[in-house]
This record gives structure tokens, C-alpha cells and sequence, in this order.
């Protein structure tokens, strides 16, 4: 199980955007046939052959299933929308909305041209049953076979009809990866250097229990405010702690283990518990949303935290001396090496073209056009020559006019350069690959950061096929506990006393037998040893493969 609050959907989106991810919240996919068979190729270059083929003007219509998402087409002005206009003479009519809007158009049985789903969504298991949507391999065949999608991608999503549906935004295809390349994680532990520096804290205080309460209690105890804002000590996620301590997710018979119920996870919230008692961290750690607490890091009242999504560059830009550099990990009490997990392999979304589209030739040529490796670049940055070029070196180069207004209001930079507005077949591996050598300490920082743990991270390929698809059984059950935990982690967190975080914790094992826990895990297991059979591997958790 994967225990996330849905509000990190988005924050995989904009994180992904400014730095790194994906993310945001672990979904169900169908179970990978050979993920590990090559591609017949690679990717296509970033202008193929098909985007000019036909650039007679059409409007598509594109929803997207994400509540957040605003674009209006803008071919005279937006620079990025006037590049693949002109190469594909495709115009978007963008809309955006719930899954009960969604839920709508569905039951209408009229659906736009192209539809974006979150990739565990119910309603993508309806749009592929249905017949609303066309099978993709279908319409690659007949319209653009020098389309040449990984086949990692194709054979995760691919249905048991034999066809797959959709193209992943944010896929991690193995086959495709070239030397250096590697899947970072959003998930880490970060504290301010000046604020360390002022009080004598040291990075190698945050490897043990002890050391990072008594870092903690010195950041209290200080009583330092920052431009007025009370600095908060820590504000840490439960199940990251957890992985710190090194929970395991696969036993010794080559099982999968939730981690929710291992030892390690009851010493997590034995520990969060005591951060709270000792007023090291707030009760509304357990309420407020990413977005929240990035408001706070970036007003400078926020002293270490977990979530690598949270983005310090605007307290950066107001003070060059706050910055946040990479600590720990904490070690639990076994001495177990620490993990993180990586950001999801298998992606975010999926975008899928209707079956009564009269533009499906051209959609998927746009396609095509959209998920070439430069094309992700101009996607994440603008396009290039306006907003970037190649240096030297091979890696992305912002350019001045784009930095200069950027820098001055982002958003206009958005709105003439496009960069981060159309995130739904972008790979970001070549965005990774080529990232612009770091200049300013912030970017340092963040890339050291992320290198460094890089290092913890394990394949979760096999752990990603666990999550129901939505509008199964199994799902349903899935969200019951789900919900029962998240009220479980704040009785734990909150607790008067260490022996009562343990018997919350007891309590909820318990009450999780009447929600139908042994059915889900019987499922997730099954889900895990299949994956690890399509994949080749006996065990997938570190530890177990080295035995």
C-alpha cells in the first residue's frame, strides 16, 4: 500500500516542474507482462517526420482530469503553444475537472478528443472497457508506426485484451536509460545551514535518534524568529522516517511486507510521537498540505523537513544565506541501512485518444511530436532558442532573456515561454540527463541533494504493481484503510505517551481485520510475486538480494 494524501498529486506536477518526482501519489496499473524486453528502438528525434506531414489548422479538445490544471491555448503569444502549432498545425482547447466531472463526460459517452487520467483512476478502467478510448498500439500501427513506444510502458499499462490504452507521463523506462542515468526520489531530509551554523549543528548530528532530538531542542530552545515567523523545528512525514529506519518490504521467502506493520514503522511513530510531546513538532504536521508547509519554508519558519517536493528557492531569492542542505539520515535502532523510495517508475497519468475523435491521425502524430526526448525539454523549459540551447557540454543553458524574467515574475514566464504548462507525455529522464550545470548555490545544493540520495533508493517496479486499479474490490477496501490509517498516524502522533502510541497502533491492526485487510494483502502479494515473475527476480528488496 502505498499511504499518501491525494493533495501530493499536484505536488508530484510541480515539483517535477521546478527541479525534479514524479510523486505523487502511488496508483494502480495492470500487471507488466515483460518489462524487461528492450525497446525495438529508441525514442524518435525531437522534430519527427510525422509532425509535418499535415499542418493544416484543427482544434483538438483535451481534458484533463486533474482539478489544479489551467491552460488556454495561445499560439500568437505563448511561444511554446506557437512551436507546436506550427509544427503540427494542432491547436488545443484545454479543460480540466474532478473525477466527478469526468465521471460525467463518461456516462454522456461523449468524450473530448484526448482525455488525461490519473493512472490508478477508476475511471480509466471504465474509458478502457467501454470502447470510448482506442487502443493506442492500434492506432500507432495505422497512422504513425515509426512511433516507437518503450515497451516497458507498453507492456505495464497493457490490458487483458492485449492492447494498451494510453501514453505515461513521467515514465521511467529502463531500456531507454544511458550511462549516469538514475531514478531520484522525493524523499530526504533537509535543515537550514545558517541556522546549523549559528547553533553549532552538525550534518552527522541527523544520523542517529538522539543526535537529531538534541539538533532539534537546540532550535527550540534558541527561540529564534525569522523575520518575525517562529521558527518550526521539523516537520516530518511518518513513512519516510520509516524507511530511514529500514523498513522492509519483502521477507526472507520473497514475500511482499507491508510496512505499515513492521517494527520499524511502530519505532517511526514512537519517535514522531516523542518530537511532538517535546514540542519539536507541531500538531499541524498532521493537518496542513504540501503547499502550506512550503509557505512556510518559504517564509523562513521552517528549520528541517522531509518532503524534497517542498521548493526553498523563494526563500532563497529573498535571503542567499537561508539556504537548506541534505543531512542524515537517521538510523533506527537496529543500525539497519536507510531507504527512500524513488519516485514512481510507472508515472503519473495516462492520456488517451476517444475513439469517435475525427483528428485520431493527427493526435497521435502529435504524440509522437510531444514525447521525443528535446520536445520534453521544451516542454520543461520552453523552446528551445528562446528559452535555452545547448552548452558545451551537451546540457540545457537557460537563456538571459528567459532568466531576467523568470526571476522577475514567473508566472509572465510561463504565459510567454510555456515552460511547465503541457507536463502530460513528458519523460523526464532526458530533462535529468541534461539539466543545466548548477551556477547559483540553490541549484547546487538541490543537485547535491539529490545525488546524495539517489543512493538509498531500490527498484520499486515490482512494489508499484500492488496498488488495486481503481474500481475493483480490492480498491475499495485499499481506501478504507487508507482512511483509517490517516486518523491512526494522528492518534499515534498525538498521543500522551509512548505505551499509548503502541496501542493505537494495535488497535488499528485489529480494526483493520474487519475492513477486509488479509483479501487486500492476499491480492498485493499475488500482484508482487507476478511482477517479480515477468521481471526475472527472485527478490526485489536490497537486502534480500544480496543473501
Amino acid at each position: 500500500m502505498y499511504y499518501r494524501k491525494r493533495f501530493q498529486k499536484s505536488g508530484i506536477a510541480l515539483m517535477m516542474i521546478g527541479s525534479l518526482l514524479a510523486g505523487c501519489s502511488s496508483t494502480g496499473d495492470n500487471q507488466p507482462k515483460s518489462p524487461s524486453a528492450p525497446a525495438s528502438s529508441e525514442t524518435a528525434s525531437a522534430s519527427p517526420k510525422a509532425a509535418t506531414e499535415d499542418k493544416s489548422p484543427i482544434k483538438i479538445t483535451w481534458f484533463v482530469d486533474q482539478d489544479y490544471y489551467k491552460k488556454n491555448w495561445d499560439a500568437v503569444n505563448n511561444l511554446l503553444d506557437k512551436m507546436i502549432t506550427d509544427a503540427t498545425g494542432v491547436s488545443i482547447d484545454f479543460t480540466s475537472g474532478s473525477s466527478d466531472k469526468l465521471s460525467a463526460i463518461i456516462a454522456a459517452g461523449d468524450i473530448p478528443d484526448v482525455i488525461t487520467v490519473d493512472k490508478g483512476s477508476p475511471q480509466r478502467g471504465v474509458l478502457e472497457k467501454s470502447g470510448l478510448v482506442a487502443p493506442m498500439d492500434t492506432l500507432i500501427a495505422k497512422y504513425d508506426p515509426s512511433f516507437k513506444v518503450a515497451k516497458t510502458m507498453q507492456d505495464w499499462f497493457r490490458n487483458p485484451d492485449g492492447h494498451f490504452y494510453g501514453y505515461a507521463s513521467y515514465f521511467w523506462a529502463k531500456e531507454t536509460f544511458q550511462p549516469g542515468d538514475y531514478i531520484a526520489s522525493n524523499q530526504g531530509l533537509y535543515a537550514r545551514q545558517d541556522i546549523m551554523e549559528q547553533l553549532g549543528i552538525k550534518a552527522d548530528d541527523f544520523k542517529t535518534k538522539d543526535g537529531l532530538v538534541a539538533a532539534l531542542r537546540k532550535v527550540k530552545d534558541s527561540g529564534i524568529k525569522y523575520n518575525g515567523f517562529a521558527l518550526t523545528p521539523a516537520y516530518f512525514d511518518s513513512w519516510v522516517i520509516s524507511g530511514f529506519f529500514g523498513a522492509p518490504r519483502e521477507d526472507a521467502q520473497g514475500n511482499l511486507i507491508d510496512r505499515e506493520r513492521t517494527p520499524e514503522a511502530l519505532e517511526a511513530y514512537k519517535y514522531l510521537n516523542l518530537l511532538y510531546r517535546e514540542g519539536l513538532m507541531p500538531e499541524d504536521s498532521q493537518t496542513l498540505n504540501k503547499n502550506q508547509v512550503q509557505e512556510k519554508v518559504a517564509n523562513g519558519a521552517v528549520f528541517a523537513y522531509t518532503n524534497k517536493t517542498i521548493d526553498w528557492s523563494a526563500l532563497y531569492q529573498k535571503d542567499p544565506k537561508a539556504t537548506y542542505v541534505h543531512v542524515g539520515p537517521v538510523v533506527g535502532s537496529k543500525g539497519s541501512k536507510p531507504y527512500v523510495d524513488p519516485v514512481n517508475v510507472t508515472g503519473w497519468t495516462l492520456s488517451m485518444v476517444s475513439s469517435k475523435s475525427k483528428y485520431q491521425d493527427r493526435i497521435i502524430k502529435l504524440f509522437h511530436y510531444l514525447s521525443t526526448d528535446e520536445m520534453s525539454l521544451n516542454v520543461n523549459y520552453g523552446p528551445k532558442g528562446a528559452a535555452w540551447n545547448f552548452d558545451e557540454n551537451g546540457k540545457v543553458k537557460l537563456t538571459d532573456e528567459f532568466n531576467k524574467l523568470n526571476a522577475e515574475d514567473a508566472n509572465k514566464a510561463k504565459l510567454k515561454y510555456g515552460n511547465g504548462t503541457l507536463n502530460w507525455l513528458i519523460n523526464w529522464t532526458p530533462i535529468q540527463r541534461t539539466s543545466p550545470t548548477t551556477k547559483t548555490l540553490d541549484n547546487t545544493l538541490k543537485k547535491q541533494a539529490t545525488d546524495y540520495f539517489a543512493q538509498y533508493t531500490y527498484d520499486m517496479l515490482p512494489f508499484e504493481s500492488t496498488t488495486p486499479l481503481g474500481g475493483t474490490k480490492e480498491a475499495g477496501i485499499n481506501a478504507k484503510i487508507e482512511e483509517s490509517r490517516v486518523k491512526a498516524r494522528a492518534k499515534m502522533f498525538l498521543a500522551k505517551s509512548e505505551a499509548d502510541v503502541e496501542k493505537f497502533y494495535n488497535e488499528e491492526i485489529e480494526l483493520e481485520k474487519n475492513l477486509g485487510y488479509q483479501e487486500l494483502y492476499t491480492y498485493q502479494n499475488n500482484q508482487f510475486l507476478q511482477a517479480k515473475k515477468a521481471l526475472g527476480i527472485q527478490f526485489a528488496w536490497p537486502a534480500n538480494q544480496k543473501k
